[in-house]
């Protein structure tokens, strides 16, 4: 029997009319679509990541409707169609909804505002000098969205936009989301432009993604903020989603709103449900829809105690370390090597006018079940004994091995081991990181804690007037203060299990 794409060709050679496609087109397409039906039946739970409370300022003088106007967008009847729309089965219906967005509180909800057939006519982000199209996509769809207008706080919120594009190849898509984020993170089309933090965006159907975040200074100088330009770059399949959030900022708040709405709104580039969908019915794939790990298992950075040996112009403030750090420093290996199927992060750091003096890392992990969750806690007690770890440049000391503190902790877990560490400081002579480490286990749950200080040679004070380091003049707040961060990262950690 010949070849049902040979008969093709021949039908093609003699029919009259409009020309079709080849039978290499025929094949791709084919691919494509079988892979995309693939990608939606086995989309499993998406890396939903925290809504991590904690104030931005915005100011309203200069960052308001003057300050974040984009340009007048054409209306959806005049928008252009994407030139090779024809050849893709790529619509606005994989474009992300109001719905699959998440606004950063107090900021009001994200409304669609504007949807075009293609890129539009004028900048959505300021970073990227290429277009998707002159990337090669075959066809192209944006959505603008802004904080719902008569809310308060509205005029604060920024803009969001979301573009998605469809390549000719899984492997060009990725590609091109690899140039879009290096594009994303150096910003060469803003003189000034400084990185401000990064989020990876990841699980589910997702190849790879990121968010990266850079800031600069405003033309107007009335304008008592700096701008701020968050990009999501995600690859899934052969498509491409670019999310970009622009506003006015005085302080930097890891991106972690962004980076769901970009999850979700990469299932619905593919054509799956996004796990945040109410709608989404979670034995589709054999697989919760989402692993439980939200905003609600992270600390509030407000509710953490002061660091009263040091005054900071900032107190407690959220940021993303510019390189990989460790949790916990004496971690052997990264965390993904623990086998979680979920995991949530958050960094704190406390400064004064010149130099970091304290640090609070936190993971939430979920793991498939409660032997998988013990078997980590073992490995992860195995690392405070013996602290086999370099992840940090640098060989740390294990100065107390790790104690049972569950009783302490009264919030729950089943199992619970502190145990401390010290690594040398920044300046390399007297100065010595005093960090404690935790790890609490409950259910299918480990929660970790990074706690240091800095201080030395003798560490922060404990109020034992017998120990040769005590210093009357110092506070001897450090236990009581170790002590409420770990009850606050545990009982954030496994709330929504209790």
């Amino acid at each position: 029997m010949s070849d049902p794409i040979s008969r093709l060709d021949q039908f093609r050679a003699d029919a009259p009319g409009a020309p079709m496609s080849s039978a290499a087109e025929a094949r791709r397409r084919g691919d494509q679509i079988r892979r995309r039906k693939r990608a939606v039946v086995t989309a499993g739970a998406a890396a939903v990541a925290a809504v991590v409370a904690g104030p931005i300022i915005f100011l309203s003088t200069g960052v308001g409707d003057k300050g974040i106007d984009p340009a007048p967008a054409p209306s959806d009847s005049a928008a252009a169609p994407s030139a090779s729309a024809s050849t893709s089965d790529l619509s606005r219906d994989n474009l992300p909804t109001e719905g699959d967005l998440v606004a950063d509180d107090p900021y009001p909800a994200w409304v669609q505002e504007q949807t075009y057939d293609g890129e539009g006519t004028d900048t959505y982000n300021d970073c990227l000098t290429e277009s998707l199209s002159d990337s090669g996509a075959e066809a192209t769809f944006r959505r603008d969205f802004v904080a719902k207008p008569g809310e308060e706080m509205a005029d604060a919120a920024g803009t969001l936009n979301a573009v998605v594009a469809e390549f000719g190849s899984a492997d060009e898509a990725e590609k091109v989301r690899t140039e879009l984020a290096d594009a994303a993170a150096s910003c060469p089309a803003v003189d000034g432009a400084e990185k401000a933090g990064y989020l990876p965006v990841e699980g589910g159907v997702i190849s790879d993604g990121s968010v990266d975040v850079v800031t600069y200074l405003p033309d107007d100088p009335a304008m008592n903020a700096r701008w701020e330009v968050a990009t999501a770059v995600v690859s899934a399949e052969d498509r491409v989603l670019v999310m970009s959030r622009k506003r006015g900022v005085q302080d930097y708040v890891s991106p972690t709103t962004l980076q769901t709405s970009a999850v979700n709104a990469a299932y619905r580039m593919v054509g799956a449900r996004p796990p945040a969908d109410p709608s989404a019915d979670p034995t589709e794939t054999g697989s919760p829809a989402t692993d439980g790990l939200s905003a609600v298992n992270l600390i509030d950075g407000s509710t953490l105690p002061a660091l009263d040996r040091f005054e900071s112009p900032l107190g407690w403030n959220q940021y993303t370390p510019a390189s990989d750090v460790p949790t916990l420093a004496c971690q052997k290996e990264w965390l993904s090597s623990l086998g979680a199927s979920a995991k949530v992060t958050s960094d704190y750091r406390w400064d004064t006018d010149s130099a970091m003096v304290g640090q609070v890392h936190m993971a939430v992990m979920e793991f498939p079940d409660e032997n998988a969750a013990a078997a980590a806690y073992n490995e992860v007690m195995e690392w405070q004994e013996v602290c086999p770890a370099n992840k940090l440049g640098v060989d740390p000391e294990v100065t107390s091995l790790p104690i049972d503190v569950s009783a302490d902790l009264d919030a729950g877990p089943k199992r619970a081991a502190r145990s401390q560490a010290t690594y040398p400081g920044p300046d390399g002579n007297d100065s010595i990181w005093f960090e404690t480490e935790l790890v609490a286990e409950y259910e299918t749950r480990l929660v970790l804690v990074g706690y240091a200080e800095l201080a030395g040679p003798c560490p922060p004070s404990t109020g034992d007037k017998n120990d040769p380091c005590y210093q009357p003049d110092q506070p001897d707040s450090w236990p009581d203060r170790i002590l409420a961060i770990e009850k606050a990262a545990v009982t954030a950690g496994i709330s929504d299990l209790r």
